[in-house]
């Protein structure tokens, strides 16, 4: 794993991952008396053992959260959906809804958006690192930026159609 500190840039880093998935199909009678709502949350929690606070990632420990819950109307021809998801340490996350519209078995329509937020993080400039004179002053003197989780794509917001056919 990347070390500011090291001379060479790696350090040696044990990885332990836990995943934790729940789900539950749940009425809600005022939005959907029909109808179920399929609720689903997962857990990733992240250990690394080795840790070193000159690393450019957020540890030792990291939990990035999701929530999914998503429903059908007019006998499973429209089908709204929401994901949110949200990394703890990184202050990172992104907000997907979709609706979706089934025509037939083979042609569907869906349309939907991607928001994500995100923030850059400093850290201690790295050992051997070439860098502009800037970053040797000011407020973040010898400070880098990184951006954890997913805040590197937290200005790749979006809007999609996505038509789909079977065949």
């Amino acid at each position: 794993m990347a070390d500011y500190a090291e001379h060479d840039g790696l350090s040696k880093v044990d990885e332990f991952n836990l995943t934790i998935s729940m789900d539950r199909p749940t009425f809600i009678n005022f939005l959907n008396p029909n109808r179920t709502f399929f609720l689903n949350t997962q857990w990733f929690f992240q250990y690394r053992k080795g840790y070193q606070s000159s690393m450019p990632v957020n540890g030792p420990w990291n939990i990035l959260g999701l929530f999914v819950i998503q429903s059908g109307y007019f006998q499973d021809r429209l089908l709204p959906s929401l994901t949110m998801v949200f990394d703890i340490m990184s202050g990172s996350g992104a907000a997907l809804p979709q609706v979706t519209y089934r025509f037939s078995d083979a042609f569907s329509i869906a349309v939907g958006m991607n928001f994500f937020i995100g923030r850059s993080q400093l850290v201690d400039m790295p050992n051997n690192a070439i860098t502009p004179a800037s970053n040797q002053q000011g407020d973040a003197a010898y400070r880098v930026g990184v951006e954890n989780g997913i805040s590197l794509v937290r200005d790749r917001d979006e809007v999609y159609v996505r038509a789909r056919f079977t065949f």
